[in-house]
């Protein structure tokens, strides 16, 4: 029995190294040490700010002068229209051509009248003034206690009326939260009133209102 077991020993161990040799073959691969990180472990990228500026908020700043209210296209259709600037700080009779200040004035405004002589229907009357929380809410009464009709123009309030070509001229009051500017047309209806609220954008945009 010994003798036997001893001649087969070399086909055993044979056996066994050519069954280790087929496991060694199917088994898996062996990870690199580092491997790659893959596109779905990337940090993500980080997020750049926008470069749209953001629009400034608009400021009000009070003018000193006449020449600060309109635009020189305005000055220009005025003046080819016979007028001239008659009041104002630097009108042709200052702030004396009125007798009496005007509400605007007395706001702590200025007053500018652009017209022709004699010809009180051919004129435009337009102010600016500052307001603060006191003045603003007595001025707002005021306007409501003459019977304006009210509106309101985004953020701002707005007391007008479209007038006539007989007596009553065409008046614009736009109140903001520290400003008002006012337009009070030589002559009413349909026309004037446009101009007026289309004067009363053209201040607001020269001064900020």
């Amino acid at each position: 029995m010994g003798g036997t077991s001893t001649g087969r020993m070399p086909e055993v161990l044979a056996l066994i190294a050519a069954a280790s040799f087929l496991l060694a073959g199917c088994s898996a691969p062996v990870a690199p040490a580092n491997p790659t990180p893959s596109d779905a472990t990337s940090p993500d990228p980080e997020p750049t700010a926008s470069s749209t500026p953001t629009a400034a908020a608009a400021e009000f700043r009070m003018p000193t002068a006449c020449a600060e209210v309109l635009p020189a296209s305005r000055v220009a259709h005025l003046e080819s229209l016979g007028m001239e600037l008659l009041a104002g700080p630097d009108g042709k009779y200052g702030d004396a051509y009125l007798a009496d200040p005007t509400p605007e004035q007395q706001a702590g405004g200025i007053t500018c009248i652009w017209g022709e002589e004699n010809v009180p229907e051919n004129s435009v009357i337009i102010s600016v003034a500052p307001l603060d929380s006191g003045t603003r809410g007595t001025t707002i009464e005021s306007l409501v206690g003459q019977g304006l009709n009210e509106r309101i123009d985004g953020e701002d309030f707005v007391y007008e009326r479209t007038g006539d070509d007989v007596a009553a001229p065409a008046i614009v009051n736009v109140i903001g939260d520290d400003s008002w500017v006012s337009v009070i047309e030589g002559s009413g209806g349909q026309d004037h009133y446009e101009e007026a609220v289309a004067i009363c954008d053209e201040v607001s945009a020269q001064v900020g209102a």
